[in-house]
């Protein structure tokens, strides 16, 4: 399974640099440090959700409430901050906690009641939003302090902007869990095989319930920094951000049925996206066709991953 991941990523790699060095040839203007820190900076959301969204769909679920979650975790934290007078540190550790429990909540519906996790989530996408629309009064909120919140989403360091580095970690800690600690191969198994997990010792209902939980808190975290690098909050805010983050995950080798994945892969697979996204605006290219470029990449990543995916997908049928 290792040697596969890694396999895959090779294989992003490679084609990530093929396309650089193609899109350098086109437009001059592409391989520039400004314009690829750029490119790399609008990715830092999807990155973030990607870090948590992938336990879901590793054990054969998936979340669909991600950009809800976000968006109405952004409103929280201003809530909290700009009008309960909260510091921002524990505003924020208040925040990601609600979003880790409702997270919990999703997933003890998909483990213990045995609900489908795209019935739990799309009806947690859908009270979410509605919550936000409640919670904001359907306005659109500035946020212009605290100054130290701002320069969540709008500092730099050395040069980059803060939210590249803070998806670095998280991806990062993300990769480590699923490569090299129990639970980690835990959630593998369990996407992998449920039965065969069970016999050897593994609940897979605990190891989805904490999946989900994962994945709330780092929506609650993407809505964080969303909140702050945007400077506004609303309950539209990161609307359909869960599709981008499906096709990183799918792009970046994650089965469509569970069992394996790849967050540093996903990430790969959205800074993909991004690069024919801004070579295509580099190049003039109308903005019409670029859904039907992006849609040819994910059916190529699809082909490219075909040969792992077929095993999986013959077990699941039998």
């Amino acid at each position: 399974m290792k040697h596969k991941a890694l396999s895959t990523e090779i294989k992003l790699l490679a084609v990530l640099a093929g396309l650089m060095v193609a899109l350098s040839l086109l437009s001059p203007r592409f391989l520039t440090i400004d314009n690829l820190t750029n490119v790399v900076w609008s990715v830092c959301l999807i990155g973030i959700l990607s870090s948590g969204a992938i336990y879901p769909r590793i054990t054969g679920g998936i979340d669909l409430s991600l950009g809800s979650m976000a968006a109405l975790t952004g409103i929280i934290v201003d809530r909290f901050m700009n009008h309960m007078g909260l510091h921002w540190i524990p505003a924020i550790l208040l925040t990601i906690l609600i979003g880790a429990l409702i997270g919990l909540f999703n997933g003890f519906i998909v483990a213990k009641i045995k609900v489908p996790a795209f019935v739990v989530t799309m009806a947690a996408k859908t009270y979410l939003y509605g919550i936000a629309l409640v919670v904001s009064q359907g306005a659109m909120m500035a946020i212009l302090k605290p100054r130290p919140f701002l320069e969540i989403g709008t500092g730099r360091l050395l040069g980059l902007p803060n939210p590249i580095y803070l998806m670095a970690v998280l991806v990062a800690v993300s990769q480590f869990v699923l490569r090299k600690t129990a639970f980690g191969r835990k959630v593998m198994a369990v996407g992998a095989n449920e039965t065969a997990a069970q016999l050897s010792g593994v609940d897979p209902d605990r190891i989805r319930i904490v999946s989900y939980t994962i994945s709330g808190a780092t929506s609650a975290i993407g809505g964080v920094v969303l909140a702050s690098l945007t400077q506004q909050v609303f309950a539209a805010a990161a609307s359909g951000i869960e599709l981008d983050v499906m096709t990183a995950l799918v792009i970046g080798g994650t089965s469509p049925v569970g069992g394996r994945g790849s967050v540093a892969g996903a990430l790969l697979g959205a800074i993909m996206v991004a690069f024919i996204i801004n070579g295509l605006n580099l190049m003039n290219i109308p903005a019409p066709y670029h859904p039907i470029v992006t849609g040819t990449v994910i059916l190529m990543a699809l082909l490219l991953n075909e040969g792992q995916f077929k095993g999986k997908f013959g077990r699941a049928a039998a």
